[in-house]
């Protein structure tokens, strides 16, 4: 929305100024330079003694500034004589003012030592009630920087959390479909507590959809300035449905000079990308911004087929204006995303368990490879016969999860130095057609035993692989596995297009009231999506080895003849679960706060934000049918519409208030607290499978949070901390399972309103630079995240553990620099946690180790990047997908571990 030097002070004027990145006016008027004025000059440098290039020096009260050279030096001519005041602010360092008396006939000697900002406390933070420096912010906020992105080399969006505080991240389902916990709030997945946010406004109006987890609509490439996190109660009052937080994505817009980046990388296991950003200027008063990537990848766990292919294109272009009575902008920005990838699920697993039936150690299965994966090019076009003559429906396995569309919005920024008043419009629209094709494994078992089971002891039968040529018998040639398993699983295929209009009027007016200075903002928010759902879900048997083999199992006469194929083509059965709707949703809301400073430590302020969400379902609904090949059981019992749909419609209301105060010990600490309600909206999906308003599952009222927390942020010339204390309470929170019924085969989603739920934790931040070449950074959480009363039918699991929550998250980087050259080590820690309510399955804490060694030579960096550099298989999550009693071989489960180790090589050209 803004560039990384705008900031906000009391002033409106100022708040203005810096948001367009020019000087910082006073709040009156100053005297206009003397046609014949002096001059200031001096050299930037920080404090071990570098030159510092492209820092702002500026007069305050004036339009004046100027830029650092390469070797750091800057002059100022035009200064109105008199006292003035310098302030000099560059990205990544602490920020200095001096009073000088400037005469007019001799030139003014004034340079600047910066000491470096390590944890960007001065840095201007817009993804907030009103923009202003980490430092005097009443709110826990991280954020990164280009150049901080760039060093972490995510592997997905996801990765780029991980060093929040506070923020537990699965992104081991490969590019997309990651997941985030934030504070211990128990979900089942996704991003169900945070709103992702593109330039200030939701990718999504929705957190989370079912088969959607928002980070589909995001990419992170070279177009990305920097990445702002904001957690805690606050949050609830920027983002539709966001009470644990919000991670805002902002682009670049374009500087005062041409500049672009071009940058190419490849890396083990056939990744090939290039990523490019241009921007700059077009005359005076306009900026533009395009660039984006195109990324092919066979992926760390190959399928069989490509993994990853496709890209994204994003612009920008900006206009800005100045007259006597308003300043401005007005962009337009848009993106076009054509991507798929693979999603990657749980694999297999021989555990070791100590007598408390504790998990002590795993392996994969016998035969099954650290790189392998349970999906296969087998399900590629697979096709499944529709009923009431609907034909053929091919399942697009290769497709994975895939992103077709785009999205584009117009900001229109005003500000009224008169009356010290801003005004900021966005409107954003976005159409996405969004598919989800996977292979999901729902059951191990002993393949003799599992046939059995089917056609009764005794029975003579034969399982084979079905798509191999001659159809060998399993246990036999290419169909051999050393484990003797079979994968009881499903290939599910879901069709999702979606759509969103949204639209924010914000307002901020600066003022005065007596000794106290008051920043009142508000607006309101409009927001309507849409939702169509077609799911298709089909039961299927494979042997289990990397990209496994489909099995049929036949059941035989005597003499050894087929009498009954129990499967087809290795489909156990067709259509196991159907659900066809349409669905859309409307927000309203609107917010007010004001900010309030008291002297020139103080900070206190409040804000509430009241919403209402409209919730419609057109839900199809289904019946038995009978396909009548009498040669197979797989296509006995296909689920699928009868043309008759259910209309549900409902809306609810509630409010979100919080309330803050910050006070200032000095320039570089503050220690700050919070209190805050929250709420949560109901899915719009939740409505697909719960249709009837006195079933227990209905959503009736949205979940409510309360929070408070406590913090201290400070900085010194080598060291920052920044610590919060909280504690938080969720009511009427779902807790939804898709169980496969051991009988029938069939696949339901069963969602219960648990109760509450408490988390109690401790998050901190802290950077060190001792030394000029070595800069250490760390963020810990410690936290005990409960239910307080959660009851699942019989079963009471009050006082357990949140299932996936860890207690411990720990991330360490250490950093090394010599000249052109640098070294990065980071090592990254995750507790154990229990994968069920009922606490009975631990996955045990894992650590992954990843290195980076870079060299830059004039306008080019090489980079060498080497990801899970000790090939952790640390499990992630269990499979929370199904009901995890149904585990038949005592000693075998499904669980999903991090991203085998991958090497890349990248190059990176800046103009």
């Amino acid at each position: 929305m803004c560039t990384t030097i705008a900031l906000t002070l009391v002033s409106g004027q100022a708040a203005w100024a810096q948001e367009q990145g020019a000087p910082v006016p006073a709040p009156a008027p100053a005297p206009a330079p003397a046609a014949q004025g002096g001059t200031v000059q001096g050299k930037v440098t920080a404090a071990y003694g570098d030159p510092l290039w492209g820092v702002v020096v500026s007069v305050r009260g004036t339009k004046q500034s100027v830029q650092t050279d390469v070797q750091g030096n800057y002059t100022l001519t035009g200064v109105a004589p008199g006292e003035r005041t310098l302030e000099v602010r560059g990205e990544g360092f602490m920020s200095q003012t001096r009073k000088l008396t400037v005469a007019a006939d001799a030139p003014l000697q004034a340079d600047f030592a910066l000491e470096l900002d390590l944890l960007a406390v001065e840095e201007i933070v817009v993804t907030a009630q009103t923009p202003d420096r980490k430092i005097r912010s009443s709110t826990a906020i991280s954020t990164l920087n280009e150049d901080e992105i760039k060093a972490r080399a995510p592997r997905n969006t996801a990765d780029l959390m991980r060093i929040v505080p506070g923020f537990y991240v699965e992104s081991s389902g490969g590019e997309v479909g990651g997941n985030l916990f934030v504070r211990g709030l128990p979900a089942d997945g996704s991003y169900r507590y945070v709103a992702l946010m593109e330039d200030g406004m939701p990718v999504f109006d929705s957190t989370e959809l079912f088969f959607v987890n928002n980070d589909i609509f995001l990419r992170v490439d070279e177009n990305i300035e920097r990445m702002e996190a904001v957690r805690g109660g606050t949050s609830a009052l920027y983002g539709s449905n966001a009470p644990g937080g919000v991670v805002n994505f902002i682009n670049k817009t374009g500087g005062d000079k041409l500049a672009g980046t071009v940058r190419a990388a490849t890396a083990t296991a056939g990744l090939y990308r290039l990523d490019a950003n241009l921007n700059g200027p077009i005359g005076d008063d306009w900026r533009f911004s395009v660039g984006g990537f195109y990324r092919f990848d066979n992926g760390v766990r190959y399928p069989g087929f490509p993994a990853s292919t496709g890209g994204q294109f994003k612009g920008s272009l900006m206009r800005t204006f100045h007259t006597d009575k308003v300043d401005g902008h007005a962009r337009v920005t848009f993106k076009y995303l054509n991507d798929r990838n693979t999603f990657y699920l749980p694999l297999p697993f021989r555990g070791r368990f100590d007598s408390n039936n504790r998990l002590t150690g795993y392996d994969f299965v016998e035969g099954f490879p650290t790189d392998g994966t349970l999906t296969s090019p087998e399900g590629v076009n697979a096709q499944v016969p529709l009923p009431r003559g609907a034909g053929l429906l091919n399942l697009p396995l290769d497709n994975g999860q895939q992103q077709i569309g785009g999205s584009a919005m117009a900001e229109l920024r005003l500000y009224f130095p008169g009356v010290r008043l801003e005004v900021q419009d966005n409107l954003r629209a976005m159409v996405m057609d969004h598919s989800w094709n996977a292979m999901l494994p729902f059951e191990l078992r002993d393949a003799n035993a599992w046939a059995e089971s089917v056609v009764g002891a005794g029975t003579p039968y034969r399982l084979t692989c079905t798509n191999l040529p001659g159809a060998p018998a399993f246990g036999t040639g290419e169909c051999s596995t050393p484990n003797g398993l079979v994968n009881l699983g499903g290939q599910w295929l879901v069709n999702k297009p979606m759509s969103n209009v949204s639209n924010q009027l914000r307002f901020i007016k600066y003022g005065s009231l007596g000794p106290t200075e008051h920043t009142l903002s508000g607006g309101l928010y409009l927001g309507y999506y849409t939702a169509d759902n077609r799911w298709q879900f089909n039961d299927i048997v494979t042997n289990v080895r990397s990209r496994p083999n489909f099995l049929d199992l036949q059941v035989l006469d005597t003499d050894g003849n087929v009498v009954r194929n129990v499967t087809q083509n290795g489909f156990r059965r067709y259509l196991s679960s159907y659900t066809n709707g349409t669905g859309n949703a409307t927000i309203a809301a609107a917010f007010l706060g004001d900010e309030v400073k008291i002297g020139e430590k103080l900070r206190v302020d409040l804000a509430g934000r009241v919403e209402r969400n409209s919730f419609q379902q057109n839900v199809e609904r289904t019946a038995s049918f009978d396909l009548g090949d009498p040669t197979t059981n797989a296509d006995d019992n296909a689920l699928f519409g009868t043309g008759k749909f259910q209309q549900v419609t409902t809306s609810l209301t509630d409010w979100a208030l919080s309330g803050g105060v910050n006070y200032a010990l000095s320039e570089q600490a503050s220690v700050y607290a919070r209190s805050s309600r929250g709420y949560k909206m109901p899915l719009l999906d939740q409505y697909l499978t719960a249709t009837d308003p006195s079933d227990p599952a209905f959503p009736r009222t949205p979940e409510l949070l309360w929070q408070n927390e406590a913090g201290i942020k400070l900085g010194g010339s080598w060291y920052a901390l920044a610590a919060v204390a909280y504690w938080m309470q969720i009511e009427n929170f779902p807790s939804q399972d898709a169980r496969v019924d051991p009988v029938t085969g069939d696949t339901s989603f069963v969602t219960v309103y648990a109760g509450k739920a408490q988390t109690f934790g401790l998050e901190l931040e802290a950077a060190v630079q001792p030394v000029k070449w070595f800069r250490g950074q760390a963020m810990l959480t410690l936290q005990d995240p409960r239910y307080t009363e959660f009851n699942e039918g019989a079963d009471d699991f009050s006082g357990n553990r949140i299932r996936r929550i860890p207690q411990v998250i720990g991330d360490v980087t250490g950093t090394f620099m010599y000249g052109d050259v640098s070294l990065g080590i980071n090592w990254n820690y995750v507790g154990h946690r229990f994968s069920n309510n009922a606490n009975t399955v631990d996955l045990p804490g894992f650590g992954q180790f990843n290195a980076r060694v870079g060299y830059t030579y004039e306008n080019f960096t090489l980079d060498l990047q080497l990801f899970n550099a000790l090939n952790s298989t640390g499990l992630t999550e269990g499979n929370p997908r199904v009901d995890e009693s149904l585990g038949a071989v005592p000693d075998i489960f499904l669980a999903r571990p991090v991203l085998p180790r991958r090497l890349m090589l990248s190059l990176t050209a800046r103009l």
